[in-house]
Formats: structure tokens, sequence, C-alpha cells
């Protein structure tokens, strides 16, 4: 007995003391992140990655899941020299405008994770020197993505993102304006990324002055 109550005093002075675990609100997410293209080695030798801007605004639904909607951009500079003695110089450009799924749980007072499908259209812009006057190429466009969320206050998140996107058009060598890649065998491929990167979610609870983070 001497032992069983000074355990029992424990117990309760914990779940006294352990913080409740928030509720997900509206959110708007920001993120910055270096998309890695996949299977495409002649888009690699063309294309520097200067990399992808991304924002989206979530609303809650139910226990967990909810929806979105947001948009992303995604910026290279081109290598002139990469078909040499064909000059590439220029850039390219994609915009993306999806709509979003997500769930997302807590780990703890102040952690989170969420998992998240994209859906949409993208399109892509070509400005090279071989490139014809209005290079574009619009499709469908979709993406996976995880990510880790740290508050740092009840309405200010910082997180890690790892994802995977698409779209449903290629790279091949009509985009840049020419009949094939000199010097190269293959023909190029889907357009594929990994993408690693940091984002910052704002959410808009009002906090009664006695809260604390």
């Amino acid at each position: 007995m001497r032992t069983f109550a000074p355990a029992c005093l424990l117990l309760l002075s914990t779940e006294a003391c352990a913080q409740p675990v928030p509720e997900f609100g509206p959110t708007v997410h920001a993120s910055f992140s270096l998309p890695l293209s996949m299977g495409n080695p002649v888009f690699n030798s063309l294309t520097s990655t200067l990399g992808q801007v991304d924002l989206a605004f979530n609303l809650p639904v139910y226990k967990g899941l909810g929806v979105g909607a947001g948009a992303n951009g995604m910026w290279y500079d081109l290598n002139g020299t990469t078909f040499s003695p064909v000059v590439t110089e220029g850039s390219a450009d994609r915009w993306a405008y999806y709509g979003k799924l997500w769930w997302g749980r807590y780990t703890g007072p102040h952690t989170f994770y969420e998992l998240n499908a994209k859906l949409g259209m993208g399109t892509w812009n070509w400005k090279c020197t071989t490139c014809a006057a209005n290079a574009k190429q619009a499709g469908f466009h979709w993406s996976v993505n995880a990510a880790y969320f740290v508050h740092a206050s009840e309405n200010l998140a910082f997180s890690l993102l790892l994802g995977y996107q698409g779209d449903a058009s290629g790279f091949h060598p009509g985009v840049i304006g020419l009949e094939r890649f000199p010097g190269r065998t293959d023909s190029g491929a889907p357009y594929r990324f990994l993408t690693v990167g940091l984002g910052v979610s704002t959410g808009f609870k009002r906090s009664p002055p006695e809260t604390g983070w």
C-alpha cells in the first residue's frame, strides 16, 4: 500500500499535466522545394533547377480528413551548350493549379503529419533560342506528398516535405524546336519529379490570453 499510493498520485498528476492534442483548423501552407527529375536524363542535361514554390489553402472536413486548393510554380534555366553546336539558351517554367485531398494526424501537442494528393492542370512554358514563339505544353498534373510539422506557436508551424509528382505531357525534341537531340540516342520521357523541401503553415485560431505554447 505504501508504494501503491505514491504511484497513483504520480499517474494522476501526469494525466492532469498532459496537454490536449489540438484540432485541425483552416490553414494556409507555403513551401519551397527542389524538384529532382526522375527517369529523364536528357531533361537533366539540358536544365538547371531553380526551385518550386507552392501555396495552398487547407480546410478540415471530418476527423483529420480535409480538402484544399492551391497552385505551384517551377522554374529552370537551360544549359545552352548541351546539344552543341546547337545553342539552346533560355528558360522554362511550369504552373499548376490543383484541388487537394489530405489527411492529417497530431502525434503530440506540438507535432503532426499530413499526407495528401493533388490533382489539377499544369502548363509548361519554354523560352529558348530554338523554341517556337509560343512553346507551351498543357495537361493533367498530379502529385502525392508527405509532410511533418512542428508548431512554433498555436498558429504557426514549420515542416519538412517529401513528394512525387508528374504531368501527362513529356519532354521531347519538338518541345524546344528540334527534330532530334543532337548527339543523343534517347528521345525524352514524361515529366516525373521527386521533391524535397521546407514549408510553413499558418492558421487562424483565436487563443485565450492565458494559453501558451
